[in-house]
């Protein structure tokens, strides 16, 4: 009988294989079909990489030596003399290149205007600055101080100008009319700037204390962009908008290496305030000359919304942790995560408090927020949207890309954020009247609220989609001033759309799900598990529409729906928090397919791996967020 049985095994897998290759074939169209949408994301990588790729070829010390360059300290060797002498004297005379040795004093607001320049600091003396001898680590002081002016100026639109700015710290300058920006200020430049290793420490001022770009509208627009390498704008205090960078016009702003804004404070945008069709990417990747270990929004604070960061009309945030490719290279490493963390919202309590770490303003042209290899970690506000509050009008996507991640099984981590500290609702993410999230790929766990500890939907078209993703321990039983009443929650004609998810062990008060009554609301969860019987029943008594389809769960009294079966999943490691499946789960080919975004699960396997040691219930997909291969016996080899 064994031998039997054998024999029909090694049948039944030749005719799977082939039966793969189909699968296989019809994944790949779907997700064909789905790179269309991407399109729009691979134009801007491919942007991105055309103006870095003109930053590197500037600014490698080894391949800078420009002819015309003239050097400023405190020693015999220097062409001028710091005690004396100020940069800006240094910049007038024509020289292509200022050499800034360390061993100077520089109390200076320099404004340069209608001009390229490169400064250069990070040399010991000027002998080491003639011998183009720059040492990574030593950042040369420029304050700015000395008058209520931005510590770098920049303005002109004459012809498109290109300055570098290198191995430098910008601290002391003030941000007044009709000069905004603290640190460095870019008022309708046609500028190409670059920065490698800047510090911008300790300004202050109306707008943009730390940077300020202001690149016009309409008739007045200029073309600005601003790329970076490792560059630190932290510490820096408005009284308006936009802490670390206020950026106004459809300027364009690239940061990549371990780039950190953080510790800033404004009314609006703590750190980073994008209006009127600004654009800023953020790429991680630890260069043996980088400054720090972290890359993206930390510890900024909003007075109002918008504790990391404020977008308004039509403004785009991208924030890439896993390596980026296009046509002429790659940006980041997949290797170090790009973080939104500990950033805060609604310190003052006569003002707004939304959006902790990101707030999407409603506004005429959409905004746009993009993140892949991302760490959201206790980020909070006094109202709500702990993580992300989106408004009319925005659109917000986070997910995994293919290839590595800086953690291959946790590559998108949104936890231990919360709203309100009364009342608030939408833990991570709240989302208002017509805005759009999407999360796939991700982790959400440890988040609080009263209303929605991980997701909370209100309003006419607010619109969420949840796939390949777990959900667990939001919530904790209502402790600390906090209701917890539900994981996701749709209110007020909201719509939310889960497939392939797996949500387990909340801590919650009332039940799994929240949907407004005769609202029009709406609640879709489809190959799914929801096994949570701390968190009561999925469902309370009076809900909107429900479609439950191809679910396992700890309960089926609450709701009607479709192949629903109430069985223990079999987690790997469940009090471990290891979600994925044991080779006996019931959960393993129980489903038919269904049309995703993106046919990945958590881990970015291919959904759909019909197991040959399994019969199929509907089909071979598997029910929650991991798709098994455990049983693969073809490819186990990983070939």
């Amino acid at each position: 009988m064994k031998a039997k049985q054998h024999d029909i095994t090694q049948i039944v897998q030749s005719i799977d294989s082939v039966f793969y290759a189909v699968i296989f074939l019809l994944l790949l169209c779907q997700s064909l079909t789905v790179g269309a949408v991407n399109k729009a994301m691979t134009k801007k990588v491919n942007q991105d990489l055309a103006q870095y790729k003109v930053f590197e070829s500037l600014t490698v010390a080894s391949e800078i030596n420009h002819s015309s360059y003239v050097t400023i300290g405190a020693d015999a060797s220097c062409d001028f003399n710091s005690a004396v002498d100020s940069i800006q004297a240094a910049i007038d005379s024509g020289a292509e290149e200022v050499r800034v040795a360390s061993n100077g004093t520089y109390q200076n607001n320099l404004r340069v205007e209608n001009k390229s320049i490169v400064i250069r600091g990070g040399f010991v003396d000027c002998v080491a600055a003639h011998a183009n001898q720059q040492v990574y680590n030593d950042l040369t002081v420029i304050d700015g101080s000395a008058a209520a002016e931005p510590v770098i100026y920049f303005a002109g639109s004459v012809i498109t100008q290109q300055s570098s700015l290198e191995n430098l710290k910008l601290t002391g300058g003030t941000s007044i009319a009709p000069h905004f920006g603290g640190g460095v200020s870019v008022e309708l430049a046609s500028l190409k700037l670059y920065l490698l290793r800047v510090i911008i420490e300790d300004n202050s001022g109306v707008s943009g204390a730390g940077i300020m770009i202001n690149s016009g509208l309409d008739e007045e627009a200029v073309e600005t962009s601003i790329i970076g390498r490792d560059v630190l704008i932290t510490n820096n205090m408005s009284i308006s908008v936009g802490g670390g960078i206020h950026c106004v016009g459809r300027a364009n702003l690239i940061l990549n290496g371990m780039s950190l804004i953080s510790n800033n404070q404004a009314n609006i945008g703590g750190g980073v305030a994008l209006r009127h069709g600004c654009s800023l990417s953020m790429y991680s990747e630890n260069f043996t000359d980088s400054l720090n270990s972290i890359a993206g929004l930390y510890k900024n604070q909003s007075q109002s919304n918008g504790g990391g960061a404020y977008l308004f009309n039509g403004s785009n945030l991208y924030m890439f942790g896993q390596r980026m490719c296009g046509e002429t290279g790659c940006m980041g490493s997949g290797k170090v995560a790009v973080t939104v963390r500990n950033n805060s919202a609604g310190l003052s309590p006569f003002l707004e408090g939304n959006g902790g770490g990101f707030y999407l303003a409603q506004s005429g042209e959409q905004n746009f927020f993009y993140a892949n290899g991302l760490i959201m970690y206790d980020n909070s506000a006094r109202e709500n949207g702990g993580a992300g509050f989106l408004s009319t009008n925005a659109q917000v996507i986070i997910e995994r890309q293919l290839g590595a991640c800086w953690n291959q099984d946790r590559c998108n981590s949104i936890i231990a954020n919360s709203s309100g500290t009364e009342s608030g609702a939408g833990g991570a993410f709240y989302v208002l009247n017509r805005g759009e999230l999407t999360i796939k790929q991700s982790y959400l766990q440890l988040n609080r609220a009263d209303h929605g500890t991980a997701v909370f939907a209100d309003g006419e078209e607010a619109e969420v989609y949840i796939e390949s993703s777990i959900f667990s321990d939001n919530g904790d039983e209502g402790s600390d001033d906090f209701s917890d009443i539900g994981v996701v929650s749709a209110f007020n004609g909201a719509s939310i759309d889960i497939k392939h998810s797996t949500l387990v062990d909340n801590n919650l008060t009332s039940s799994v799900f929240n949907v407004g009554e005769s609202d029009e609301s709406s609640l879709k969860i489809l190959n799914s598990i929801v096994h949570d019987p701390s968190s009561g029943n999925l469902f309370g008594p009076d809900n909107g529409l429900l479609d439950v389809s191809c679910v396992i769960t700890h309960e089926d009294t609450s709701f009607n729906g479709d192949q629903v079966v109430v069985i223990d999943p079999d987690f790997v490691d469940r009090t471990g928090n290891d979600f994925h499946l044991k080779p006996e789960s019931f959960a393993i080919d129980m489903c038919a397919d269904v049309i995703m975004s993106q046919p990945l699960d958590v881990d970015a396997d291919i959904v759909g791996w019909d197991d040959p040691t399994k019969l199929n219930l509907a089909g071979p997909f598997d029910a929650g967020a991991d798709e098994t291969y455990i049983n693969d016996v073809i490819f186990i080899d990983g070939f």
